[in-house]
């Protein structure tokens, strides 16, 4: 047997101490898997032969297995006899508790073993607005079709809320655009989404295929809240070509810029992804150039965290539509 050096610790008042080696003494179980498998197997079977023969044991092996636990428990647990053998009292009592552990055991380790092939599992998504109504629908249809006994949960939330609840570990994975470096999260690159005028269908630049920032001089703007992050992209640009425009109302997402924007409240500046949410209302997308400005679409995740087996084959699927184009 290994002997270790004695710890050397700040000695405890005697009764205090006293009190830790009582505990200790008590609480140390020294009872091995092997011990309760053929504690149960000679129990069931009724003679060691057999239960070697059922673990693939020797009989002597088994045998010795029986004393350790029998040393260990301070009771004898079996009656020998010639040829069978039966449980005492102390074995009786202790039979069901050694077959619920193993029981036990096995259930956590199948409960593992479906984890990993993803026989079932939960993994939770956060995603901008526009992006969970627009790019992650599709992906997630995919992923359930493929492993429908894993639950998944989509959170759609403001763009600069992701990175928080990533590093509170609310969610597994984020898809949205990450402002500057952050040293916490990682981010892989899905795509770009270029930025587009939103207009009423009756607008005089609905017809044109493309449309030049300084062609929004003197427009109303229908802008987004400042606290997001696509807000100070908009206002750089419009003060690099030294356009005035009129930001009269603002609104937190896009969906309600562009309801107002079919009113005809004004025109909005948003994501190209943001077209598909425009298909049951009465205005045009137009691509903005001169400059034309994109942002990156990327999959977030909590640089110190290990993604479950549910959330990194998620993290697959996303991947794979970054392939698609």
């Amino acid at each position: 047997m290994r002997h270790f050096p004695p710890k050397l610790t700040r000695q405890a008042p005697p009764d205090a101490q006293d009190k830790v080696d009582r505990f200790g003494e008590q609480s140390r179980v020294n009872v091995t898997l092997r011990q309760l498998q053929a504690f149960v197997a000679v129990a069931e079977l009724g003679r060691f032969n057999l239960a070697a023969a059922h673990l693939n044991l020797t009989q002597s092996a088994i045998s010795i297995l029986v004393k350790e636990l029998e040393a260990e428990l301070k009771q004898r647990l079996f009656d020998r006899h010639t040829r069978m053998v039966n449980p005492t009292v102390a074995g009786r009592e202790f039979l069901p508790q050694a077959r619920k552990i193993l029981d036990d055991l096995e259930i956590a380790v199948g409960n593992i073993h479906e984890l990993n092939t993803l026989g079932r599992g939960r993994v939770t998504v956060a995603s901008a607005i526009v992006l969970a109504a627009t790019l992650v629908p599709p992906v997630i249809a995919r992923f359930v079709s493929r492993y429908p006994d894993i639950i998944v949960q989509i959170r759609d939330m403001p763009e600069e809320e992701i990175g928080p609840a990533l590093k509170r570990n609310e969610v597994d994975i984020g898809i949205g655009t990450l402002a500057g470096d952050d040293a916490e999260i990682d981010t892989t690159l899905l795509g770009r989404d270029r930025l587009t005028l939103v207009c009423p269908a009756d607008h005089r630049l609905a017809r044109q295929a493309e449309a030049r920032w300084s062609d929004l001089d003197g427009e109303t703007l229908i802008g987004l809240a400042k606290d997001n992050p696509l807000r100070d992209m908009v206002d750089h640009a419009l003060r690099s070509v030294g356009v005035e425009v009129k930001t009269k109302y603002e609104v937190r997402f896009s969906t309600t810029a562009i309801s107002m924007v079919a009113e005809g409240l004004g025109v909005s500046i948003l994501p190209e992804n943001s077209q598909q949410l425009t298909a049951s209302v009465n205005v045009k997308s137009i691509v903005l150039t001169a400059p034309t400005i994109s942002r990156d679409i990327s999959m977030l995740q909590n640089r110190q965290l290990m993604l479950s087996p549910a959330a990194a084959r998620m993290k697959e699927f996303f991947l794979e539509t970054r392939k698609r184009g």
